[in-house]
């Protein structure tokens, strides 16, 4: 039991290590195509190998792959968001920002789903609503001059994340957790060159810069954290896990602190309280679990 909480909170502290690595290699000249094609080709390298290995992996239906392939665009479309919000705003906030992903989640739930909204998730909507509004602090935009920009990403990467975990849920059931992961990585590397033709990509950037952030996202931050976490799930259950990986916005706000200088004000650590609040609140809401897109 010990060793579960052990590694959720290993987990957390590679989740939230993610921004980090991320405004770092912002701050030494790397670029977001840079940082995003390095992340997904180290991992969808390691986790198909790892997939190899473990043969069970490797067993799925043809009628599984385009639900993957819709995972692996989630998931890249709020990675995408989520490392363009940290080019515009502190790794703190926009870490924040990704944990009103519950919020999204409930009202996907009520508006596409057609959920009645308990108490519960009532009160997790006005929480994370009021949080939101205390972390990017409306009231003193013009002194610490907030990016409107920032916060559309932000938000928008909560959102993808939100119905990456609904999908998630039922994928699962189905499917190994190192397939999943495995296709979700190639398909986020393809993504990324999609939109970003890796010609001259690594051209006028440092090459340590680019193993520090590459091999840091991709395994301390991707693979490391994914495998700590599942094998926490499968000690403590999903409820228990769930509920302690709420600390990894707080991992978060100290590394960012410690390692990068980042303050928030009490009017923005109060709002991150509410949003960790917030999520804590849905996760012991014992409601109906959202259907996934692919029904």
């Amino acid at each position: 039991m010990k060793n579960g909480y052990v590694l959720i909170v290993l987990a957390a502290l590679g989740f939230a290590a993610l921004p980090i690595f991320i405004k770092y290699g912002y701050n030494v000249g790397l670029t977001t195509e840079v940082m995003l094609f390095l992340r997904f080709l180290i991992a969808s390298v390691l986790l198909s190998f790892i997939m190899l290995v473990n043969k069970k992996g490797l067993h799925m239906n043809k009628s599984d792959l385009p639900k993957l392939v819709v995972q692996g665009l989630v998931f890249f479309g709020s990675s995408y968001c989520y490392t363009l919000a940290i080019k515009h705003m502190s790794a703190s906030v926009t870490n924040i920002l990704l944990y009103t992903y519950p919020l999204m989640v409930v009202l996907m739930a009520t508006m596409i789903f057609k959920e009645k909204v308990s108490l519960v998730k009532a009160l997790t909507l006005l929480l994370s609503f009021l949080g939101c509004l205390m972390v990017i602090d409306v009231i003193h935009t013009s002194t610490h001059q907030i990016s409107m920009l920032g916060i559309l990403y932000g938000i928008g990467s909560a959102i993808f994340y939100a119905i990456y975990n609904i999908n998630g849920q039922y994928l699962s059931k189905t499917l190994e957790p190192v397939t999943i992961s495995t296709y979700t990585s190639v398909v986020c590397l393809f993504a990324t060159m999609v939109i970003y033709p890796p010609v001259n990509i690594f051209a006028g950037h440092s090459f340590q810069a680019m193993w520090i952030v590459g091999l840091g996202t991709a395994i301390l931050s991707t693979i490391i954290p994914l495998f700590c976490y599942q094998k926490g799930v499968s000690l403590l259950g999903a409820s228990q896990a769930s509920i302690l990986s709420n600390i990894e916005p707080v991992i978060a706000t100290v590394l960012a602190f410690l390692i990068l200088g980042e303050t928030l004000s009490v009017i923005q650590l109060s709002g991150a309280f509410l949003i960790i609040l917030g999520g804590l609140l849905l996760k012991l809401d014992k409601g109906k679990q959202p259907g996934t897109l692919n029904s």
